[in-house]
């Protein structure tokens, strides 16, 4: 109704007839109607290591979900990744691919581990234009369709999106990380005004550290060397 009232209200303005008012009058006789929001369905992160090992290596789409997994990122940026983006092991996500309000959103710098490395190495060897995970049909990165075709073809039932809360819960069940480096590295905006004013560090350190540990979980890294040693 909200998105309706605001075409018409920009049609009137265009010179069209139009009425915004209708709006209000059918929100009146139809009556208050309550919506309840359900989450995306998030893989619990006990089961991230076993899905990331069932996604193959050498398709952009597999190595796109892979890299969402890693990061902790939102879809639209890792899809619209390009090579250049990446310097040493920062992947900076320009703005206009970064979630928030217009004008106030800013440039985001995600550490990478030695894991989301190898995935970036795998992809210059496969790329086929600027993007870091090209579709195979176009000169654009893989689609958020063809991401979510790879999970609905490995029968799992969370979605790309709830990767972050996979990430996010297993933060909080591990006690991983404080707070404020949790919530930055999923690039929420932490405090009100004044206080982000004065605290302007993006914790690149410690986000470093902690999507090492995560990076570890996810692939296992930590079981197999603890294996050779035995």
């Amino acid at each position: 109704m909200y998105r309706t009232r605001m075409v018409l209200r920009q049609a009137k303005l265009m010179g069209y007839e139009a009425e915004p008012f209708i709006c209000d009058a059918a929100r009146h006789m139809l009556g208050y109607v309550e919506r309840v929001q359900k989450p995306l369905p998030a893989t619990p992160w006990q089961e991230i290591p076993d899905l990331y090992s069932r996604l193959d290596q050498h398709h952009p789409s597999d190595l796109a979900l892979r890299f969402t997994i890693l990061t902790a990122e939102r879809g639209m940026p890792v899809r619209g990744a390009r090579v250049d983006e990446i310097d040493g092991d920062v992947w900076t996500v320009p703005k206009e691919r970064m979630k928030g309000e217009r004008g106030k959103v800013q440039d985001f710098r995600i550490p990478l581990s030695t894991e989301a490395m190898n995935v970036v190495e795998i992809c210059r060897e496969l790329r086929r234009n600027d993007f870091l995970f090209p579709s195979p049909r176009t000169n654009k990165g893989v689609s958020d369709v063809a991401m979510a075709k790879v999970l609905n073809h490995l029968n799992e039932v969370g979605r790309i999106h709830g990767f972050r809360s996979s990430f996010r819960m297993w933060i909080q069940d591990n006690e991983t990380a404080s707070f404020e480096t949790a919530e930055t590295a999923l690039a929420h905006a932490i405090g009100n005004k004044v206080e982000r004013s004065y605290a302007r560090s993006d914790l690149l350190d410690k986000r470093r550290v902690l999507m090492q540990k995560w990076a570890d979980f996810v692939a296992q890294t930590e079981s197999k060397i603890l294996q050779l040693r035995g």
